[in-house]
């Protein structure tokens, strides 16, 4: 359950409230790339709720097709279900647990106390804290802790059922738990919705800000039995963290995605704004479809920003490669400490999806293909 520190309510728009309460379910399901089947069925039971029928891949793909006024276009909106994260490298003698990263989660993300559970072959969840071996200071001295390394096979996950276990009955009772080479391991979100200053801190706002998006934009779509100006597909994609995307692939009838994901915070002039990206890395997106999305926030008085930015990727770089050949864009709620403990705020959020729902409804796009 997410943490609120709020002394008085704060009034929310329906869409803005309904995101938060989507943040904070999908932040409850461990995920990571290629390890979203959970996190996929939830989306599926929520759409499903409200009438659609999704298209699921043998990957945990999703997508909602949206028949709109123009059929001729079909404009995808699409964020990754996948996070960064760790897996079970190996079972160590004394009980402890090597782990493994799965997409960009380093060491120096990964700091002494953090904790983190295991998800066993058996179905079951069990806690612990992550550690250094150079750990504590009063074992390797003041300068020994200043130097260590910050390398992934020093760190190590010492789970709480295993704590007094020694090197003679480790590896046996972590094999009794269930656990094994591959399982996933689950650093605690830590969610902190402050609805007084109204921000958000947590891990794996990346990219869980851009799925709970389309589900509070699905939720009021539904409500409002809204038709979009053009066929519109929502996408959650399993596997972006990793590298092994192509969201808009899946249908060769799209004429244009566009990535929602999250960006570096510390590079934008206002964290209340969401950033409409012209380029990522050497990745310039179509500066007609940019233009489009510029127009649809200005016409939902939206505040956005303009942005290049030198690194990081998204789906829509991933779907080029794969071999889609429409126009592509990319739209994001700016956080602070990406691929750590990330924070954004709640105007940032909501202007990302009153721009998409803008957007949908035609402000700013062009008719046929």
């Amino acid at each position: 359950m997410a943490k609120s520190t709020s002394k008085k309510s704060t009034k929310l728009s329906p869409l803005l409230n309904a995101g938060l309460t989507y943040i904070e379910k999908l932040l409850a399901i461990p995920s990571a790339s290629n390890r979203v089947e959970a996190v996929a069925d939830y989306v599926v039971q929520v759409a499903k709720k409200f009438g659609y029928t999704v298209a699921r891949d043998p990957d945990d793909t999703l997508r909602i097709t949206i028949k709109g006024k123009d059929t001729r276009r079909v404009v995808a909106y699409g964020a990754h279900l996948d996070r960064i994260g760790l897996m079970v490298h190996d079972l160590c003698d004394d009980g402890t647990v090597r782990m493994s990263g799965i997409g960009g989660l380093y060491p120096g993300h990964v700091m002494d106390g953090v904790v983190a559970s295991v998800v066993t072959n058996k179905g079951q969840t069990y806690a612990g804290v992550i550690t250094h071996v150079d750990t504590p200071i009063h074992k390797v001295g003041r300068e020994g802790f200043q130097k260590r390394e910050h390398k992934r096979e020093k760190l190590r996950l010492r789970l709480d059922a295993c704590i007094g276990c020694t090197k003679k009955d480790g590896k046996a009772k972590l094999k009794e738990l269930g656990v094994q080479v591959g399982q996933l391991i689950w650093l605690d979100p830590m969610l902190v919705i402050e609805r007084t200053h109204g921000t958000l801190r947590s891990r794996w706002l990346d990219n869980t800000l851009g799925c709970a998006a389309l589900l509070a934009l699905l939720e009021e779509w539904s409500k409002a039995k809204f038709v979009p100006a053009c066929t519109t597909d929502l996408l959650w994609s399993a596997a972006e963290e990793a590298g092994m995307g192509g969201t808009s692939v899946m249908r060769p009838e799209m004429t244009d995605f566009i990535s929602v994901d999250t960006s570096i915070g510390e590079e934008t002039e206002d964290l209340a704004n969401c950033v409409i990206k012209q380029k990522a890395g050497a990745f310039p997106f179509t500066a007609s479809l940019t233009k489009e999305l510029e127009q649809a926030a200005e016409a939902a008085d939206a505040g956005f920003e303009r942005r290049v930015f030198e690194g990081g990727g998204t789906d829509a770089e991933q779907a080029r490669s794969a071999g889609f050949k429409g126009r592509l864009g990319c739209i994001v709620v700016p956080i602070y400490g990406l691929h750590s403990i990330e924070a954004a705020t709640f105007k940032g959020f909501e202007n990302l999806m009153r721009t998409l729902d803008s957007h949908a409804k035609g402000h700013g796009t062009r008719k046929g293909k």
